[in-house]
């Protein structure tokens, strides 16, 4: 049923909706890089930085909050010094990546919050999805309002990542199978515009 509701919602995706979807990650991914190369820190640990400061933050903001806080590290400046758009319990977690430079797996120990560990791994490429309450909707074909009511415990987000995955290998899009996190963005850009969400 999920992968069905999934792939009608594809199905009325534009030529640009389906491009955006494609470029999203990847685009993020180039920024994350270049933050990495501009001040010698390992990618992980800026995509990690990125996930962490995440939560209730617009991407255009989220990036810069990401090179602003890196570069106070670099910098050797404190934490208090610079200033995000989201929660300070995750700008403290943020900082404690930056602080530890860990390898992936131990970035995703320290993220340690379902939702922000696959954000990282989708800008780092894996082929997982980030399960929010639009992409929740999507597969259920349903508008449930998003405003706390929507719990998605692990069995669920398993789930409905499966679907994304199994949806994006059902279709082939410039010869090939889309990603789970593809897929995802194609939807999700896609439902806003159907249902006029801003």
């Amino acid at each position: 049923m999920g992968k069905e509701n999934i792939l009608t919602i594809f199905n009325l995706a534009t030529p640009e909706e389906v491009e955006h979807g494609i470029t999203w990650y990847a685009t993020a991914h180039c920024e994350c890089l270049s933050i990495a190369e501009d001040l010698d820190i390992p990618l992980n640990v800026v995509v990690g930085v990125v996930a962490a400061l995440s939560p209730n933050n617009k991407w255009d903001r989220n990036i810069v909050n990401a090179r602003d806080l890196c570069t106070t590290y670099v910098n050797g400046d404190s934490m208090e010094s610079v200033k995000v758009s989201t929660y300070g319990k995750m700008k403290e977690k943020a900082w404690s990546i930056l602080e530890s430079q860990p390898d992936y797996d131990t970035t995703i120990s320290i993220l340690n919050g379902q939702k922000i560990v696959c954000f990282f791994q989708n800008i780092m490429g894996e082929n997982t999805c980030t399960v929010d309450g639009h992409a929740y909707n999507i597969f259920h074909a349903s508008r449930q309002s998003l405003t706390g009511s929507i719990s998605i415990g692990k069995l669920l987000y398993s789930l409905i990542q499966d679907a994304y995955r199994d949806a994006g290998e059902a279709v082939l899009v410039h010869g090939r199978p889309l990603k789970a996190y593809e897929m995802q963005a194609i939807t999700w850009v896609t439902w806003r515009r159907i249902h006029n969400i801003q």
